[in-house]
C-alpha cells in the first residue's frame, strides 16, 4: 500500500495541471527578470567616480554630470509604433533604461546630440512640438536638474539635401536651447559646440581655399563662437562637448572597452564620422580642453590627443583625452548600450595642484539580443517541447482507455452470443470482429484449470463501444501477465482439449460467464516492426533500469498526420483536438507573463 501511495503522490506532483502551473510561474519570473530586473542589475556596479577625486584632497561634494549620447528617439508619426516594430522596442528600451538611470540622481544632464532620430526631416512646427513632447515624456527629469543639449546631425542635418527641413536648426534652438553655448559648473567651463554646423562651415572654407587664420567666420557660427571663447581670459579648465568626434589616425586604438574596430574617417549623405584634420587642429589649439566628450559613433572610444606646445606655458597640459560615449539606444553596431558618469570638483578646493578636478566612468545597459538568443529562445523551445509532450501523452492515454469504464453494480445477460478474442493476452478484441479461433462451447476437461480472478481480487471494467449494442457488461481488466502460472505452462497446450474444442463454437451466455480481457499490442512487438532511425538510452534511476527512446517519425506517420481525406474525419478530429489543446495550453502559459509584463511596464515605466 505504501508503494501505491507513493506512486499516486508522484503522479499527482507530475500531473498535467502541475506542470502547466510551473510553466506559468517560470515565464512570469523570466519576464520580470529579462524585461525589468536586468536593467537594475546592470547598474549594480555603476557608481559615480567620486572616490577618484579624494586624492585631490577636496572637502566639497562633487557635482555629478550624466552624459547621454545618441538616444535617437523615433518619431511616432513617421515610423508608427507597433508591438513588433523595431522602433517600438527601441522606445520601450529607452523608457526602461532612463527610468533606471535617473535613480543615480545626477545634478546635471548633458545630451551629446542625436536626441531625435528624424528631427531634421520635420517641416511642421506642430509635429516638431509633439515630437519634443514625446521626448520629454520619456526622458522626464526633475525641474531642479538642468539639461543641456548638443545638436547632432540627425537633429539639425548635415550638408545640403532637399529632404532636410530648412527650419530644423531653428526648431532645435527654440525647444532645446542654443546650438553653441558655454556654462560654468563647479569651477569648470563647459563648452558645447555645433559640430554639424562646424563641418558645413569647414566645407565652405575649404572650397574657397582659405586657412582658419584668414577665414572670416560666419556670423553666429561655431567658428566665431570658438574664437570668442578663446578670447576670454580664464584659468578654469575647459571641458569640450561635441557630437562628432575629433580627427585621429585610422590606426588609433580605442581601448579595451570598445566592442569592435575603431573610428575611421568616413562621410556620406547627412553624416561624417570625424571632424577634419584642420578643424581638429583649430579646435584643440584654440580651446586647449582638459577633456573632450563626443558621441555619434555608437561605440565607446578612449584616446588621447597631442596639443601643440607653441604658445603653451610651463603648467599647461600637452595632451587632451577624448571619450566617445556609447549610444544610449540599442543599435545593430553594438551589443550593449551605455552612458557616461562625470564628477567635478572646483579647482580651488583641491589641495594638490597635481590632482585631477574631474573623473569619469562608463556604465552599460543590458544586451537585448543576447537576452533573446540565450534566454527567451531556449525557454520557448523547452516550453514547446513540454507542452507537445503533455498533449501527445494525454492523447495516448485517452485512446488506450477510451473503451473501458468501471463495471456497474448490476449485471445483465448479454443480448447476443459473444465470440472469443483473438488472443488471451495482447489481441485488440471487438465483439463484432474476430479472426482467430473461438472459445469452446462446452466446458474444458477437468484436467485443465483456469483461474479467473473474481471482483474482490482486481478492479473490473466493462467494454464500451458505441457501435456494438451487445457488448458484455462484465470484462475483467487483467494485467499483461500470463494467465497460467509458470508451473502449469503445459496447460495452455491445445493437445489437452478434445478435437471438438477446436470447432468454431461460441461461449454460452449465462450469469457466471466471464468475458476474456482485451489488450493493446505489445510495445516490444511494435518496436520490432519499426524500421526507422531511433536512439535509445538506458540508465538506472531509483534502483530500476529505465530506457528513453527517441525515434524519427516515419513517412507514413507524417503522411497520415497531414492527410486531409474526408474518410479520415475521425482522425482529423483527434488531430484538431490535439492542436486545439496545444494552442490553449500555450495561451494559458503565455497569458500570465504578458499580463505581468504589461502591468509592470504601465505602473513603473
Amino acid at each position: 500500500m505504501s508503494f501505491i501511495h507513493e506512486k499516486r503522490t508522484r503522479s499527482r506532483l507530475l500531473s498535467r495541471n502541475t506542470i502547466i502551473n510551473l510553466l506559468r510561474f517560470f515565464w512570469v519570473v523570466l519576464v520580470i527578470w529579462c524585461e525589468f530586473g536586468v536593467f537594475f542589475y546592470s547598474l549594480s556596479d555603476c557608481k559615480w567616480p567620486d572616490k577618484e577625486l579624494k586624492a585631490a584632497g577636496s572637502s566639497e561634494k562633487p557635482t555629478r554630470v550624466l552624459l547621454i549620447a545618441d538616444p535617437q528617439l523615433p518619431n511616432p508619426r513617421r515610423s508608427g509604433i507597433s508591438w513588433l516594430h523595431y522602433d517600438a522596442s527601441s522606445t520601450r528600451y529607452l523608457r526602461k533604461g532612463w527610468s533606471v538611470v535617473t535613480r543615480l540622481h545626477p545634478h546635471v544632464v548633458v545630451w551629446l546630440g542625436d536626441v531625435l532620430a528624424s528631427g531634421r526631416y520635420v517641416t511642421n512646427e506642430d509635429e516638431y512640438k509633439n515630437y519634443v513632447d514625446e521626448f520629454k515624456g520619456i526622458f522626464a527629469t526633475d525641474k531642479s536638474v538642468p539639461s543641456y543639449f548638443v545638436p547632432g546631425n540627425r537633429d539639425v542635418g548635415l550638408g545640403e539635401s532637399s529632404a532636410f527641413s530648412k527650419n530644423a536648426r531653428k526648431y532645435f534652438t527654440e525647444y532645446f536651447g542654443p546650438v553653441n553655448q558655454e556654462i560654468d559648473l563647479a569651477g569648470h567651463r563647459l563648452i558645447f559646440i555645433d559640430a554639424p554646423g562646424l563641418v558645413d562651415e569647414d566645407y565652405r572654407r575649404h572650397g574657397k581655399g582659405k586657412q582658419y587664420e584668414t577665414w572670416t567666420p560666419a556670423m553666429g557660427g561655431p567658428i566665431e563662437f570658438i574664437a570668442s571663447v578663446a578670447i576670454k581670459a580664464s584659468s578654469s579648465p575647459i571641458i569640450l562637448f561635441s557630437h562628432i568626434p575629433l580627427s585621429r589616425p585610422a590606426s588609433t586604438s580605442c581601448g579595451p572597452l570598445r566592442e569592435k574596430g575603431s573610428i575611421r574617417a568616413s562621410a556620406g549623405h547627412g553624416y561624417q564620422n570625424m571632424l577634419g584634420k584642420e578643424t581638429t587642429r583649430f579646435v584643440l589649439h584654440t580651446l586647449r580642453p582638459a577633456v573632450v566628450f563626443s558621441g555619434d559613433n555608437r561605440d565607446y572610444c578612449n584616446m588621447t590627443h597631442q596639443l601643440s606646445a607653441s604658445d603653451a606655458n610651463v603648467l599647461a597640459k600637452t595632451t587632451a583625452r577624448e571619450v566617445t560615449v556609447k549610444s544610449f539606444s540599442p543599435s545593430k553596431h553594438i551589443r550593449r548600450p551605455g552612458f557616461q558618469l562625470l564628477s567635478l570638483i572646483p579647482p580651488d578646493s583641491a589641495v594638490s595642484h597635481h590632482g585631477s578636478t574631474f573623473a569619469d566612468t562608463h556604465c552599460l545597459l543590458p544586451d537585448t539580443f543576447r537576452i533573446f538568443n540565450s534566454i527567451y529562445l531556449p525557454a520557448l523551445v523547452l516550453t514547446a517541447i513540454v507542452l507537445l509532450y503533455l498533449n501527445i501523452s494525454t492523447g495516448r492515454h485517452r485512446r488506450r482507455f477510451s473503451t473501458l469504464s468501471p463495471v456497474s453494480a448490476s449485471r445483465s445477460r448479454p443480448s447476443s452470443p459473444l465470440r472469443g478474442p483473438e488472443s488471451a493476452i495482447w489481441a485488440n478484441w471487438s465483439p463484432r470482429k474476430s479472426s482467430g479461433p473461438t472459445s469452446p462451447a462446452v466446458a474444458p476437461p477437468p484436467s485443465v484449470t483456469v483461474h479467473i480472478p473474481n471482483a474482490k481480487e482486481i478492479f473490473t471494467f466493462r467494454a464500451l463501444s458505441p457501435s456494438a449494442s451487445g457488448s458484455p457488461l462484465e470484462s475483467p481488466l487483467l494485467s499483461p501477465i500470463p494467465l497460467f502460472h509458470a508451473g502449469h505452462e503445459d496447460e495452455m497446450n491445445p493437445a489437452h482439449y478434445p478435437s471438438q474444442h477446436h470447432s468454431d463454437h461460441v461461449w454460452p451466455s449465462g450469469e457466471d460467464v466471464h468475458e476474456a480481457p482485451s489488450f493493446i499490442p505489445s510495445p516490444s512487438a511494435r518496436r520490432s516492426e519499426r524500421k526507422w532511425p531511433s536512439w535509445s538510452w538506458s540508465f538506472v534511476f531509483r534502483g530500476r533500469r529505465r530506457r528513453i527512446t527517441i525515434a524519427l517519425p516515419t513517412w507514413g506517420e507524417m503522411k497520415k498526420f497531414c492527410a486531409s481525406d474526408s474518410s479520415d474525419s475521425m482522425y482529423r478530429g483527434k488531430r484538431r483536438g490535439m492542436l486545439w489543446r496545444l494552442g490553449g495550453d500555450s495561451m494559458s502559459v503565455a497569458l500570465p507573463a504578458v499580463v505581468t509584463w504589461a502591468l509592470i511596464g504601465w505602473l513603473f515605466f
